[in-house]
Parts: structure tokens; sequence; C-alpha cells
């Protein structure tokens, strides 16, 4: 269907794409994530270092650029499609909950928002796997850092923590 030259502009398209937003993310909530490490740490028991967070999130969105990209080359059906936009969905939602953690004065809205972005997972890995089951199994974990940063902040909500 595509050439392997092709192929190749896919993944460094998909690649750019998730690592711009990635850049855009680390930005836009710099001031807030450094604030919230050196004021804060003594409340974070369970926070992972920030000098590991930053690496870990690369290799996860580089792990998202190739899922999106996996799905992207197969032959165009409904279910890559639905596959597409929920890679879509998720990507936004993973812009937006940074924006509402740091600059949104609504406590409940970060979880809520990484909630819905489980849920999306869970609706992407499906039909991921349906259309790829590479682009499905690649983005496991990313899955698994989506349930520890839904269950961090819900903790960090249901125990009213000064931080929000």
């Amino acid at each position: 269907m595509y050439t392997r030259k092709q192929k190749v502009e896919i993944f460094v398209i998909f690649l750019f794409l998730v690592l711009a937003v990635e850049l855009f993310t680390f930005f836009i909530s710099e001031k807030g994530i450094l604030e919230l490490f050196k004021s804060k740490t003594e409340n974070l028991p369970w926070a992972l270092p920030l000098q590991v967070i930053i690496p870990i999130w690369t290799c996860l969105y580089i792990l998202i650029g190739i899922s999106g990209a996996l799905i992207w080359e197969k032959k165009a059906t409904h279910l890559r499609n639905f596959a597409i936009w929920a890679w879509v969905v998720q990507l936004v939602l993973n812009i937006l909950w940074p924006i509402c953690f740091f600059y949104i004065p609504l406590p409940v809205l970060t979880p809520i928002l990484i909630t819905l972005l489980f849920m999306t997972l869970i609706v992407l890995m499906f039909y991921s796997f349906l259309v790829s089951r590479a682009a499905a199994l690649i983005i496991i974990p990313y899955f698994v850092m989506v349930v520890y940063k839904m269950l961090f902040y819900w903790v960090f909500y249901i125990l009213n923590l000064d931080l929000l």
C-alpha cells in the first residue's frame, strides 16, 4: 500500500507531532512542575522524581507516535479511522490535563480529564488491536503511566492535599 519511503515519512510526521505536543505541554507546565517539586515534595512520597519523569514521558510520547504511525499505515477502514480518531482524542486530552492542573482553579477537572484519557486509551487499545496488534501493544507502557497519573490525581483530589 505505501512505499518504504512513504512509511518512513509517516513515522517521521507522527514522531514530530507527538514530540511537538510534548514540548508544548512541557513549556506550558514547566513553571508549575518546578514549583510543585521544589515546595511540596514531602507531601508527594509516591511521586516520581523530576529527573525521571521527563525521560519517561519522552519515551512514552515516542511510543505514542509509533503507535499512531502503525495505525495510519494500515488500509483505510472504518475500524482504522475510529482508531485514528481515538488516537487524536487521547493526544488532545494529554494536552488539556496539564493546562487544567496548572492554570484552571477547578481541582476536580484534572482527575476527570485524566479519567477521560484513561477511557479513551481503552477504546484506542481495543480498536488498535483490531487494526494493528503491534500498535496496541506498544502503548501498554503509556496506559500504565496514565493509570498511575489517574490514581495520583484522584488521590490529590480525594485527600484534598494542599497542592491543588
